[in-house]
């Protein structure tokens, strides 16, 4: 019996050992061959065409090669912005690209500053005379926002092109809460900061549906804009064909694309192959071969603008991209400080938020920048606000798109309560002695006293005037004028520059530009910089992407139960994915962290 026994845990070992291998070496293989692969150097032939096509999201910081080994097949790796910009407009000026064809089928979303900034790119395309075509199966509004920049938008015979409208909508826990007996304590100081809602109400307030009204109109508006800017047809026919869209398909009998092709929408009905034969038998290169051609023959300058890229939520501590880790751009922020060949800093940021003394860390961290004597300009991609604002202020200059979501100025905490529910259901009841009157303090089993909501009370509000404060000196506004600005709301980027609270709208080029600039610099390289990721974190979260990517729809529900629980329990802090939300990092030091500067992830458009 033992002997059996022995041998089945011997099998197992031995097929544990095996697989790790198997793993091991084949991750080996994998990477070895994507080094070589970048090693080589892409050759771009005479009149060539440049096929464009981004996958997934279109975000701020890098996709790290290692995290997509693990990723399966079907899963779409994001897209960086500033490297499929830097293509466009490097391919308007190359003698050697003659058109462009641009693939949206499997871009996913972005935001709408993100689509504007390519959108310009594109427009830089055929202002130099080059032809470029767009094709999709399916035109999402993210897909045809771009296409619309094209010279000719072509959609599959099959495609179909509906626009949504925008929209914010989200669950409200409130009343299922109560029917638990968890209680929710809302600490807050702003009445626009509303990020706190769903989990006391059960429907949108006012405030928060005047305030969202009026930056989705603003939105709405440009995103219709851009398209009739960049096509052949007016405002009110664009307007008819969407509050139309149900008749109009019906005189086609159901034929989306027929009816977009009738209305002016699309030029053409293709297949792909037809599509890219439109631009004729050049050779074709891919928009990331090209992009590696390119930044080989880049040479670096005695001058450099630093950019550095900040995007996610802001957390204490040391993080891959993708999130704001305290400690990882203190260290950056620093060694550019330091950096004698570091002529200016730009500060690229997309983040809703998140923890207050994560923030003033960084905010601090870019006053040192400043105070070395160089030049600090902030760049606001799709959404910088709360939190990300907080940070802003220690700028000599911020220029946002006129689609980024800004402001934000208020502070929040929460913490739950869940005392009564423990004793309603499972029968468990909490009892102790402790030394002083708050020994129980932020014990979720435990209901807050009179004192300790009052504590956390004026600590909310003291971080919101000190807030106003830090806003107050850095932008010179008068706190009267900038109490109508704040108070927690969100403004669209133009809406901010009205409010002063940014100095004007711009692309990250124009802020290079700027901080150029302020320099007095004429001749520069640019460097990026982000927090480093480990080989081990990507490959990590390859699998763990790999994982989620094969629960279905049980997936889909753990996440949504995974961040129920993470931002009832674990509130000072949110991440934009669970698996960025680190609880260690939280309870670290849980009085500071509980004030949350934060307002949500950015508006995608889809």
């Amino acid at each position: 019996m033992k002997s059996g026994i022995f041998s089945f845990f011997k099998v197992i070992d031995i097929l544990r050992r095996v697989i790790i291998n198997l793993l091991f070496w084949g991750a080996l293989i994998v990477i070895i061959a994507v080094c070589i692969n970048m090693a080589q150097v892409p050759r771009v032939a005479e009149g060539s065409v440049l096929v464009v096509n981004p996958s997934g999201f279109i975000i701020e910081h890098t996709v790290s090669e290692a995290a997509g080994i693990f990723s399966g097949g079907d899963r779409r790796r994001d897209t960086t912005l500033r490297k499929i910009v830097a293509v466009l407009n490097e391919a308007a000026t190359d003698d050697r690209i003659a058109s462009v064809f641009l693939d949206l089928r499997r871009l996913d979303g972005a935001g709408l500053s993100k689509l504007q900034e390519i959108g310009a790119a594109i427009k830089r395309v055929r202002e130099a005379g080059k032809p470029v075509v767009a094709f999709s199966d399916t035109y999402t509004q993210s897909r045809y926002y771009l296409a619309a920049h094209a010279e000719t938008v072509v959609i599959d015979p099959f495609g179909i092109t509906m626009f949504r409208g925008m929209g914010s909508y989200q669950n409200y826990f409130g009343r299922g809460l109560d029917r638990f007996g968890i209680k929710i304590n809302v600490f807050r100081a702003g009445e626009y900061k509303t990020a706190v809602e769903p989990w006391i109400s059960d429907r949108m307030s006012a405030p928060a549906r005047r305030a969202t009204a009026a930056f989705l109109d603003d939105l709405w508006a440009q995103y219709l804009g851009g398209i009739v800017g960049a096509r052949n047809i007016s405002k009110a026919d664009l307007n008819k064909y969407i509050s139309d869209y149900a008749r109009i398909l019906a005189q086609h009998r159901g034929n989306s694309a027929k009816a977009a092709k009738a209305h002016g929408i699309v030029d053409i009905i293709a297949t792909y192959n037809e599509a890219i034969a439109l631009l004729g038998e050049g050779s074709r290169i891919n928009w990331q071969d090209y992009y590696r051609a390119v930044q080989r023959r880049q040479r670096p300058e005695r001058d450099r603008i630093a950019v550095v890229v900040a995007s996610g939520t802001i957390v204490s501590g040391t993080q891959p991209p993708g999130a704001i880790g305290a400690s990882s751009y203190v260290s950056i922020l620093r060694n550019l400080r330091d950096d004698d060949r570091t002529a200016a800093v730009v500060l690229r940021i997309n983040s809703g938020g998140g923890s207050v003394a994560a923030s003033e860390s960084i905010r601090r961290a870019l006053q040192e920048v400043r105070d070395a004597g160089k030049p600090v300009v902030v760049s606001m991609s799709s959404i910088a606000a709360s939190g990300a604002y907080w940070i802003a202020t220690a700028s000599d200059a911020i220029l946002c798109m006129p689609s980024t979501l800004t402001g934000s100025i208020g502070v929040f905490g929460m913490f739950p309560d869940i005392s009564e529910f423990l004793e309603r259901y499972p029968g468990i009841t909490t009892d102790g002695h402790g030394t002083t009157a708050f020994s129980s303090f932020l014990r979720p089993d435990v209901s807050l006293t009179e004192d300790m909501k009052k504590i956390l009370t004026l600590s909310i509000e003291n971080t919101y005037n000190t807030f106003l404060d830090i806003i107050s000196d850095s932008r010179e506004i008068e706190l009267g004028d900038l109490r109508r600005a704040a108070d927690g709301r969100i403004w669209s980027g133009n809406a901010a520059v009205s409010k002063r609270l940014t100095d004007g709208t711009g692309t990250l080029e124009d802020a290079i530009a700027l901080a150029a600039e302020k320099a007095g610099i004429l001749v520069f390289s640019v460097d990026y910089h982000e927090p480093e990721d480990s080989f081990r974190s990507a490959i990590v979260r390859g699998l763990r992407g790999m994982v989620a990517s094969d629960r279905g729809a049980f997936g889909a529900l753990g996440a949504r139960l995974h961040s129920f629980m993470a931002d009832a329990l674990l509130a000072p802090v949110f991440s934009m994915r669970p698996d960025n939300l680190n609880a260690a990092l939280i309870f670290e030091n849980i009085f500071n962290e509980i004030q949350a500067l934060y307002i949500g992830p950015e508006y995608i458009v889809r």
